[in-house]
């Protein structure tokens, strides 16, 4: 996770910042002033551009220099010099006003320097918290740019994914479709153009409508019969009275399901292996029996580790796998139209 940092720097809008603050402070300053000493105007002057200078050192050396040190993990020296400034904060208050008021100051002992360092932080303590707070959501905001600077970088990596064996796999099919009937290899190659224009087109999509990713599933499972015949089944069993243009799912998430079943089980035409996809308002549930193949899968894919992570930078929500003895069941979150 990412720190907060404060920039020991006073930029332009901290500077704004101040003015603001003081047009609006000096002439409380002066009307409290002028009743604590009846002095005109004019003689007033002095007094009101010290505690103007005074408070704001005061506060450039307690948010641009301490609390840095603290957030930087430097709290030892942080905590060495705070004492040191609480001093020098508690002389200087105690001497310049006295001298600019004329009071007599006995002694700088322990106890007037405390509360001298009381005195003068109720001065400038509400520019303090102002000038802490403005630069806390500033950094908070670095931070959260930060993040969706590299959330936005991890997207485009993933989106850029894409297996190469699936598609050197479907080449050799048509290959062989071709030779053998060109009615079915014209079929072949429509579902398999769907299929890319279909990842093209949405490349850059964070979410699709569910009715076009069970579109684009159905060109898939087309692919899938025409390499293993009747091995795979597909079953899409929707909820009662569910719409899917109303639903959303990241581009290429029944393929990845469907794709990631056929991969690590083993199907026959016999026994086909029955891959289920239960669509309901809130989620949808794909589950298979498990059936590990002699052979290892081909190596490359992306499957669930991606979709898991782009779930989680897009909707923050997590992909659930759940695998057991004789079923593998993924759980993915949809997410409604709350218009329609």
């Amino acid at each position: 996770m990412s720190k907060l940092a404060f920039t020991r720097h006073p930029s332009r809008s901290d500077a704004l910042l101040v003015a603001a603050y003081w047009l609006v402070v000096v002439p409380i300053l002066l009307f409290q002033y002028q009743a604590d000493t009846s002095w005109p105007l004019v003689r007033l002057g002095p007094a009101v551009g010290a505690t103007v200078l005074l408070d704001t050192a005061a506060v450039a050396l307690l948010v641009g220099g301490l609390l840095p040190l603290f957030l930087s993990g430097r709290q030892w020296r942080g905590l060495a010099l705070l004492p040191l400034f609480l001093v020098g904060s508690g002389g200087t208050y105690l001497g310049l006003y006295s001298w600019l008021f004329g009071h007599k100051l006995a002694s700088l002992g322990g106890s007037q320097l405390l509360l001298g360092a009381v005195a003068h932080a109720k001065s400038y303590g509400l520019l303090a918290v102002l000038l802490t707070g403005k630069r806390y959501f500033e950094a908070q905001r670095r931070v959260l740019l930060l993040q969706k600077t590299q959330a936005e970088s991890e997207l485009r990596a993933l989106r850029a994914q894409l297996d190469p064996h699936f598609l050197f796999n479907n080449l050799h099919v048509l290959h062989t479709l071709i030779g053998q009937d060109a009615a079915v290899a014209e079929r072949f190659l429509e579902c398999f153009a769907n299929l890319y224009r279909y990842l093209l087109r949405h490349r850059e999509a964070d979410f699709v409508p569910l009715a076009a990713e069970l579109a684009f599933l159905h060109d898939y499972v087309h692919l899938l019969r025409q390499r293993f015949g009747a091995a795979y089944e597909v079953r899409i069993v929707l909820a009662p009275g569910l719409v899917p243009e109303h639903y959303f799912a990241v581009p290429g998430t029944l393929q990845t399901l469907v794709e990631n079943a056929v991969k690590h089980n083993g199907g026959d035409e016999d026994d086909p292996l029955l891959i289920t996809l239960d669509v309901q308002p809130t989620h949808l549930r794909v589950h298979n029996p498990r059936r590990p193949k002699r052979t290892r899968p081909e190596p490359g894919g992306t499957g669930l580790p991606n979709l898991q992570e782009r779930y989680r930078l897009l909707a923050g929500q997590a992909v659930h796998v759940q695998p057991n003895p004789t079923e593998f069941v993924v759980t993915v979150p949809l997410l409604a139209n709350n218009h329609s």
